[in-house]
């Protein structure tokens, strides 16, 4: 199984930002990373033997943690869909007014201490029905 490094995330993350600030050069977006707040991402991320899991504790873990100064949902949505493709699969999302996904990863966002299991089952059963094989 493919994986995605911890500099290929950084350079999402800036590849983020950048389709940002095009879009709006005043918003408040930034090019920084928390190294040890990734490090604990890919942790748990690594730690994860299928497919499905790994895809969701990035979709989850970078919401969560906040590593980046900026774009980190956006990141982490990327990261997600180009770990499943790089595998066969892609992550289908139809919108990003989608209000379940929106709520999730609020929700998620919103756990400070530690990463809360029942959220993240509800996004690793929210990612399971949105994968489709490429």
């Amino acid at each position: 199984m493919d994986t995605l490094t911890n500099d290929l995330i950084i350079e999402i993350n800036k590849g983020v930002i950048h389709e940002v600030l095009e879009k709006n050069p005043t918003a408040p977006e930034s090019i920084s990373v928390n190294q040890e707040e990734l490090d604990k991402v890919l942790q748990m991320v690594n730690s994860q033997e299928h497919l499905i899991m790994k895809a969701s504790y990035l979709l989850g873990g970078i919401s969560w943690a906040q590593p980046f100064g900026g774009g980190n949902k956006r990141t982490a949505v990327v990261c997600a869909d180009t770990l499943l493709r790089m595998n066969g699969f892609k992550l289908v999302i139809d919108d990003e007014t989608d209000e379940e996904y929106l709520r999730k990863l609020f929700e998620i966002q919103g756990e400070r201490s530690e990463l809360n299991t029942v959220t993240m089952a509800k996004i690793i059963l929210y990612v399971s029905k949105r994968i489709k094989k490429i």
